[in-house]
């Protein structure tokens, strides 16, 4: 299930333009091919998943009650906003 793209499309949000978002993998530094995550309210906890850890954590409820994802628009390379993931393959996180 590992994807090329740098943007992981089954997953997604929608910014206050009313955009759709996804997570994409950073470019360098600890983190390069890895999607940025946070799990708590500090914006400083922000790690690095893989592709597979980052669904997972999804599939597991772990977006159920807080976290975020950094994410930009499919047509951008990279962002620097954290989004709730709100859709998971056309289903909506908070219900997993």
């Amino acid at each position: 299930m590992t994807n090329t793209s740098p943007h992981l499309l089954s997953v997604w949000a929608f910014d206050k333009q009313g955009h759709k978002v996804h997570p994409y993998k950073g470019k360098s530094g600890a983190k390069k091919d890895l999607y940025s995550v946070n799990f708590t309210n500090d914006t400083n906890k922000f790690q690095g998943l893989s592709e597979e850890e980052l669904l997972e954590a999804i599939k597991q409820g772990r977006f159920r009650q807080r976290g975020t994802i950094r994410m930009c628009r499919a047509n951008m390379s990279s962002g620097s906003n954290a989004f709730a993931p709100a859709m998971y393959e056309g289903k909506r996180v908070k219900d997993f």
